[in-house]
Order: C-alpha cells, then structure tokens, then sequence
C-alpha cells in the first residue's frame, strides 16, 4: 500500500513542481503583480521571463527580465533575481515574496537620471544623476517596515543654474531601523556646505529633508545668490533648507 501511495505522492509533487515552472508569465502577471504595477509584452515563464515595458503608476520603468531561485520555493519563501533596464539607468535586485501582502527586496541596486523621475518626485526641473544601494527593504500592506540604504546624487544642476554644479550629495540611512527610518545628509564635494542634514522617512513612503547649507568661499556668485531665497543666515552664513515628499 505504501508504495502507490509514495509513487502518487512523487508524481503530485512532480506536477506541481512543472506547473509552477511552466506556468505563463502572461496569465502569472496578473497574479503576482502588484496594484498599481503594468507589464507588457510578456514573454516567458513565471520560473524565468521577460516584459518589453514595465509601469508603475506614471513611472515608465523600462524593460525587464526575472530568474527564479530554485531552492527559495522549496523553502516557502519564493524569490527572484530581477533587472529593469532603460536607456537613462538601471534597477536591479533580489525580491522575496514572504506572503501575499509582503514583499522583501535584498541588494537593491538603482542608477537613474533625476530628469527621469521627475514624473515621480518633484524636483523642479533638476538635472544630474542618482545612484541608490538598498540593503534591505521590506514592504507589509503596503508599509516601510524595514530599510536601509545609501543613495548619491551627484552633477546636481538646479533649474535656472545650468552651467553651475552643485557636485555630490550623498543620503545615508543606516539598517535595523523598523521606522521611522532616519539618515544623514552630506555634501561629498562641491561648492555646498551642509550641516545638520538629515532625512526623516515614514512607513507610508512621505519623507523629509532638512539641514542648513552654506556656500564656500571659492563658490560661483550664482549659487551665493541662489541661497538668498532660502531665507535669513545666521552667524556662521547658513541657511535653513527643508524638501519634502513622497515615494
């Protein structure tokens, strides 16, 4: 009796086993994908495929590609190496399902331009490059329950200042934070001096950046004019600066 029943037990795994590797990554989408998300040009299957265009909300994320890991489904937990590509950048990484309303994202890798997320944050107009390493990130319900990364923006060119670089500023909030998630604010290089920069970001994705800056002595007058409309110096010449929004 055991023997059939060992042998119907193997051939039941065995099915499930190809319907989940040879399950359309067509009919999967509409599954696995989050409200809010939108792919076309699905090829492939959910174990390893391809989207020609991936939307989230107005954000036009580019094309992208997926591998499974195997031994992550054994374990209940299943996984995907992922990389979104467009021509202006790039995003990379591990994402882990941990159930049907969390999702976790290990070794996050972004590179993108700010004019390309300007649909998605306001930035007014500002030019330059950003590059984001996200070590954890874990969403529950739609909630920032864990995050950690470092994030710099460097060939900063405000509206208005297109022949004047403001350099690198870099944006580190550090792991095991289970939110409000806390980090610092600093000017790498550049004629900008920052101090008391921080960054205050919520579990609903709302996020505060303020600090005082400075210009430098060897400065472009541009941007020594430019601070003025940030209100008042004290003593030492700085000035409050305070950006806010949402991801």
């Amino acid at each position: 009796m055991r023997r059939p029943l060992l042998l119907t037990a193997l051939g039941l795994l065995l099915f499930l086993i190809f319907a989940v590797v040879l399950w359309p990554a067509s009919i999967a989408v509409s599954w696995l994908v989050p409200g809010g998300a939108s792919l076309a040009g699905v090829t492939g299957t959910v174990w390893e495929g391809s989207a020609s265009q991936v939307r989230i909300g107005i954000v036009d994320v580019g094309s992208l590609r997926w591998d499974a890991r195997p031994a992550s489904f054994l374990l209940g937990r299943p996984s995907w190496d992922l990389k979104a590509e467009r021509p202006d950048g790039f995003v990379s990484g591990n994402v882990i399902l941990r159930g049907s309303t969390d999702v976790q994202a290990v070794d996050l890798k972004i590179a993108a331009t700010l004019r390309s997320l300007s649909s998605w944050i306001n930035l007014a107009g500002t030019d330059g490059n950003l590059s984001v390493a996200i070590s954890e990130l874990r969403l529950e319900s739609g909630q920032l329950t864990r995050f950690g990364g470092l994030a710099v923006i460097d060939s900063v060119k405000p509206m208005g200042l297109r022949d004047v670089d403001l350099g690198s500023i870099e944006i580190d909030i550090p792991a095991d934070q289970s939110g409000p998630f806390q980090g610092v604010v600093r000017a790498l290089d550049g004629p900008l001096l920052i101090e008391q920069g921080r960054i205050d970001l919520q579990p609903d994705g709302r996020f505060v950046v303020d600090g005082l800056v400075a210009a430098k002595p060897d400065a472009p007058q541009e941007i020594v004019q430019g601070l003025q409309f940030l209100g008042q110096e004290d003593s030492r010449g700085f000035r409050r600066f305070s950006q806010q929004g949402s991801l």
